[in-house]
């Protein structure tokens, strides 16, 4: 127990002092990084953090792959609102020696977020008005002239490390690299995620993540504009009054702006099918699952301020 209160207590003196070395970072770049990942959490409200049990745990708390006992992959795919796109990608590798007993996971996983297709116009000779012709002259009563297309895409890859640290005590890393693409500019960073889990028992859990730590994207302008990332500071409980009932919530702090509260719960019917209920800072969330022998398909939707989101995710386990 001395070796887990040691690393408890190291990770919330990194926290406090990450927090403050950001403190001035009060724009929202990244937003994308604090959507989440896997229709499974996003039905609990997004209370996945002391839950974290499968391979979307690389996102939520990359402790939890060391729970795993069988290699899995996840997918993800959202048609968001203001036509937005969202993708994600998984894949854990649990490390076994010859014996067969686990030496930890390895997972290397891809988020996607973009708007494709954004018509690019120009200001016309014409102050004030948009270019109506090739040349860019302005002709009062034509439409608007479409120079091109361009994308918005913003990525995370990151390849992430877990293992058991002590009895019932499990920790994990995630090492990223982000990119943002904006018509002819683009800006890159890395970062680091830090992920510790603690199971005093088989009913309960305790989760703890710190995301997004020394993120900074460095645009590639001639202002040498950076954008902070905020570091996000998640703290977790989970509990199972029974196989079939998983209780959750997490207290979620995202830099520079208040704590929310998230809550779920999941109820599984016989290992084949499953209903979710939560809500991730005040707004309603819904899910279910559906399982077939190694594969899981799962469905969510989230009332958010954007619109309704719909998120559909699939799981195999190898």
């Amino acid at each position: 127990m001395k070796t887990v209160s040691k690393l408890i207590l190291l990770t919330f003196i990194l926290s406090a002092a990450v927090l403050p070395a950001f403190a001035e970072s009060a724009g929202q770049a990244g937003a994308f990084l604090k959507m989440g990942v896997g229709a499974r959490a996003l039905g609990m409200g997004s209370a996945f953090t002391a839950v974290a049990d499968d391979s979307t745990a690389a996102f939520w708390n990359p402790a939890g792959l060391a729970l795993l006992q069988k290699s899995e992959a996840s997918f993800m795919h959202a048609n968001l609102t203001l036509d937005r796109s969202y993708n994600f990608f998984t894949y854990a590798h649990v490390l076994k020696d010859q014996q067969g007993k686990s030496q930890g996971t390895v997972a290397l996983s891809h988020i996607r977020f973009g708007v494709d297709g954004i018509p690019e116009t120009r200001e016309s000779t014409t102050p004030g008005q948009p270019a109506t012709r090739a040349d860019g002259t302005y002709v009062p009563g034509e439409n608007v002239y479409i120079f091109s297309y361009f994308d918005d895409t913003e990525t995370s890859t990151f390849g992430t490390y877990a293992r058991k640290l002590a009895d019932k005590f499990y920790g994990g890393v995630n090492v990223k690299s982000l990119k943002q693409s904006l018509f002819t500019n683009s800006a890159d960073s890395w970062g680091l995620d830090l992920g510790f889990m603690y199971q005093p028992n088989t009913k309960s859990s305790l989760g703890l993540s710190v995301r997004d730590i020394g993120e900074s994207l460095a645009w590639n302008t001639s202002s040498g504009q950076k954008d902070r990332i905020p570091v996000t500071t998640t703290l977790g409980t989970s509990y199972k009054p029974n196989d079939k009932l998983t209780l959750a919530v997490d207290l979620n702090k995202v830099q520079d702006m208040d704590a929310k509260f998230r809550a779920g719960a999941e109820y599984w019917f016989k290992d084949i099918a499953a209903l979710r209920l939560g809500s991730q800072g005040g707004d309603l969330t819904l899910g279910a699952s559906f399982q077939l022998q190694s594969w899981r398909f799962d469905y969510s939707y989230v009332d958010e301020t954007l619109g309704a989101a719909h998120r559909i995710s699939a799981l195999v386990r190898f």
